[in-house]
């Protein structure tokens, strides 16, 4: 079907795509390293979804360490209130109201960012077995995955290069999903949405933008404290299936140290699941990153060595 010509289009476009951030990752990680010199100034982080059930543990975790300036980029300054503890819920406090849908709003949040952390996912709403004749799933007018997933993916991304700064400096992160690798999927099932595919595009556009990128697939996601699972990553849905899951809050906390190490996690597309048994992951960097890495990205460890 025409869909599944896309998809495969689209793989073979993505993996171009990592063999050229490879050829790049000296330079991108170069750039970075002179970059983390210590300044006076922090860095600026813009997170999209912020008020989401990924999305805010990412932000949380983000302000808690108050490191780095945070910019929560939100719909309703009203739920921003419930969920990310704001007073005033305004720009005085890094909260900016605006919509995908709205280019002007996404410009304004983008001025002066360093990094882009993307949270935004459409949704869909099932009753019933979500799969098969028994249930029904629909996704909010104005909602779709094409349009939240894939259109609303390519907004902030243009919007993000298109603010001052030079984009080498800049990095995007992002969240998708595994189960990429298998056309029409039972996730593009869902209200006939392609989720998934929509999902794949949007990689390929962050990708393919000339920013340095970090993008995490996650497996099933569930709620709870991160860091008690041992982490499993991988590519190609190697480690996909029904019955395996990954905290929301571990995949926000592998994206936290993602902004603190750029120069370990740009270039890298990782699934990221759990298992059942196994100690805990602690070193985000050697555990995730590096395990993420194909065997031909010989990039150092730290930022010391990837100095030009």
């Amino acid at each position: 079907s025409g869909l599944v010509v896309r998809r495969c289009y689209s793989i073979v476009f993505w993996r171009f795509a990592m063999l050229r951030a490879v050829v790049a990752v000296g330079v991108i990680t170069s750039s970075f390293a002179r970059a983390s010199v210590p300044t006076s100034d922090k860095r600026t982080v813009v997170v999209t979804g912020a008020t989401g059930q990924s999305g805010s543990l990412f932000y949380h975790r983000l302000k808690a360490e108050g490191l780095w300036n945070v910019r929560a980029f939100v719909r309703n300054a009203t739920k921003a209130k419930s969920i990310l503890q704001c007073s005033s819920c305004d720009e005085s406090e890094g909260v900016f109201i605006g919509d995908l849908n709205d280019p002007a709003s996404l410009a304004h949040v983008m001025e002066g960012a360093d990094a882009l952390a993307m949270f935004t996912s459409s949704s869909p709403h099932c009753t019933g077995v979500p799969v098969g004749p028994f249930g029904k799933c629909s996704y909010p007018k104005g909602a779709e995955p094409k349009v939240i997933d894939f259109e609303g993916t390519n907004a902030q991304i243009k919007a993000f290069a298109s603010a001052s700064g030079n984009i080498a400096s800049k990095h995007i992160l992002y969240m998708s999903t595994m189960d990429t690798t298998v056309p029409n999927n039972f996730l593009d099932k869902l209200a006939n949405g392609s989720v998934s595919f929509y999902h794949l595009q949007a990689e390929v556009a962050v990708m393919s933008s000339g920013i340095p990128f970090t993008i995490a697939k996650a497996c099933g996601l569930t709620n709870g404290e991160g860091g008690k699972s041992k982490l499993s990553i991988g590519h190609d849905d190697q480690y996909f299936s029904f019955t395996h899951t990954v905290k929301r809050d571990d995949v926000a906390r592998v994206l936290v140290e993602a902004v603190r190490h750029p120069e370990s996690a740009v270039g890298l597309r990782f699934d990221i699941c759990s298992d059942y048994i196994g100690s805990p992951t602690k070193d985000i960097v050697n555990d995730v990153f590096k395990v993420a890495r194909y065997p031909w990205d010989q990039r150092g460890g730290s930022s010391e060595s990837i100095l030009l």
